[in-house]
């Protein structure tokens, strides 16, 4: 049996799982510009908070389970706060979180252009 004790750290506001979750955003854009992210409050069971994230062409909705301590807060703990990507705490958004069953990718090189 795998115990992952950051798994009992749960809570915090959903102001902070929030700006939490905008981080993730942020960093998803990057790559992903057309991932869109909801951002109405809904809280799990188990203390964390859900939040969608949406790619507008595929359709496709990948969730996060965030915590809703600050940075600070988080050192307080013995282990650190598990956040859950599609399910998983180990995992980090990838192409293949946006595809369905009608979508494939290709990767395309493109040169650069001089600047003068």
């Amino acid at each position: 049996m795998i115990i992952n004790p950051g798994s009992e750290n749960k809570g915090g506001t959903f102001k902070q799982a929030l700006i939490n979750a905008k981080e993730w955003l942020v960093n998803i854009n990057k790559e992903f510009p057309e991932v869109e992210m909801t951002t109405n409050e809904d809280k799990f069971y188990n203390g964390d908070w859900n939040f969608k994230f949406i790619h507008k062409i595929t359709g496709k909705i990948v969730e996060l389970q965030i915590h809703g301590f600050t940075k600070e807060e988080c050192k307080l703990f013995t282990f650190n706060p598990r956040v859950y990507w599609n399910g998983s705490s180990t995992s980090e958004p990838d192409i293949n979180d946006w595809l369905t069953d009608d979508y494939t990718y290709r990767v395309v090189y493109k040169k650069k252009s001089k600047t003068k």
